[in-house]
């Protein structure tokens, strides 16, 4: 499996963990245990990386012994939604058009 292709199936687990039920703070716990801690941002290039590294680090700073020690405001929470989406997006694309590219040979 190519880092893409993890990082896309991670992306869409912390995803689904932020969509489900309960407080924001629980979902994002959800999300940075059952997906994101298994992430590094190296395994995306460019911009991509760039906003998986704010995703990370955003969930390093803040998480501690399994538990969100603080919860994001209402910026950080639109940037890390925002950016969460683009790397899932993106990432989906790129794994697209990998497929596709090979399916043309």
């Amino acid at each position: 499996m190519s880092k893409t292709d993890y990082v896309w199936e991670k992306i869409a687990i912390a995803v689904d963990c932020l969509c489900g039920a309960g407080t924001f703070k629980k979902r994002l716990e959800n999300a940075t245990i059952s997906a994101l801690s298994h992430l590094q941002d190296d395994y995306l290039t460019g911009e991509l990386a760039e906003d998986l590294k704010y995703v990370l680090d955003w969930s390093k700073r803040n998480m501690f012994d399994g538990e969100i020690q603080r919860e994001p405001n209402e910026l950080e929470r639109k940037e890390f939604i925002e950016k969460i989406l683009r790397i899932m997006s993106d990432t989906h694309e790129i794994r697209i058009n990998k497929y596709n590219d090979q399916t043309e040979q």
